[in-house]
This record gives structure tokens, C-alpha cells and sequence, in this order.
């Protein structure tokens, strides 16, 4: 439990200091309805899951509730993401583009991989890290949409959201 602490302290502060470093402050305000997007969209998604979980993040020394790590994730590693996804996204060229997608999926992958490894987050319901780094390929695609077409994003949100609730089996009695 204490690795799984320390992990998750470490990341936080990473995040922390990263979006201090290499987050286009000058330029916040452009950015900010997509932070917005993310965390209404994470929220509302760990809400109406509650009862049928895909991934769980388990207790360490401090945080002993899921509600808490998903409240740190939408509050701030999940602004922080955006913040500097965004704000460092190659202007120009495709090709520099989907490689910096790609190298963002990797990032998030990897640390998933540690996080569950160490016993972190643990899977249910058909969900795993694979499935988990797909989905990463759809989130980071789904935030740079945002960013130029919102309307588009929500769009596809709504179609993403809707595909995972009838692969893995939701029911309406199951959501909170």
C-alpha cells in the first residue's frame, strides 16, 4: 500500500509541475472550456458507473475511497493533461501531430501499466489495460477534437459513452 501511495503522489506532483512549466499560461482562457469538457465528462462518467466499475482504483495509506482518486484525477490530473496536451500540440504537420498523440497514449499507457502493476487499479467487467490504452487513443483524439469543433466532441462522447455501455453490459439498474 505505501508503493501505491508514494506512485500516486509522485504523479500528482508531476502533473502539478509539468503544467507549471510547460503550460501556455498566457493562452489559459483558450484552453480552459476543453479542462471543462474533461472533467464534466470524467465526472459524469464515474457518477453514472458507480455500480458497475470497468477499473478500481484501490486504497492506500491515505486515500482509502475511489471517490477521492477520481475526485484528484478530474480536479487536477485530468486539467493539468489537457493543460499541456493543448498547449504544446505540434501546430502544422499530421504527421508531427498523430506522433504527438501517440506519444501521449504511450505516456498514459505506461503509467497505467506501473499503476496496475503495483496494484493500484485493478480491472472488472471485461475491462483491461489493453482496452484501456485503446480508449486512451479515443480520449486524447476526443480532446484535440474539442479544442477546434466542440460540438463535434460531445458528439462523439455521446456515441463512445454509448458503445461502452452495451459492450460491457451495463444496465439502467446499475447506474447510480
Amino acid at each position: 500500500m505505501l508503493d501505491i501511495l508514494i506512485f500516486r503522489i509522485v504523479l500528482l506532483l508531476a502533473f502539478i509541475i509539468i503544467a507549471y512549466f510547460l503550460g501556455d499560461w498566457n493562452n489559459l482562457e483558450k484552453y480552459y472550456p476543453t479542462i471543462l469538457f474533461v472533467m464534466v465528462v470524467n465526472v459524469t462518467a464515474s457518477f453514472l458507473t458507480y455500480h458497475h466499475t470497468l477499473w478500481n482504483f484501490n486504497p492506500d495509506y491515505l486515500v482509502k475511497t475511489y471517490t477521492i482518486i477520481e475526485l484528484l484525477n478530474s480536479y487536477i490530473v485530468l486539467p493539468c493533461t489537457v493543460f499541456v496536451f493543448l498547449s504544446n500540440f505540434p501546430p502544422f504537420s499530421n504527421i508531427l501531430q498523430y506522433t504527438y498523440i501517440g506519444l501521449w497514449i504511450i505516456i498514459y499507457s505506461t503509467i497505467e501499466l506501473l499503476d496496475s502493476m503495483i496494484g493500484g487499479i485493478s480491472y472488472q467487467h471485461g475491462w483491461s489495460w489493453q482496452i484501456s490504452t485503446l480508449f486512451d487513443c479515443a480520449i486524447f483524439s476526443i480532446i484535440r477534437i474539442h479544442y477546434i469543433r466542440p460540438v463535434w466532441a460531445w458528439g462523439i462522447t455521446f456515441l463512445l459513452g454509448a458503445a461502452i455501455v452495451t459492450i460491457f453490459n451495463f444496465s439502467s439498474a446499475e447506474m447510480k
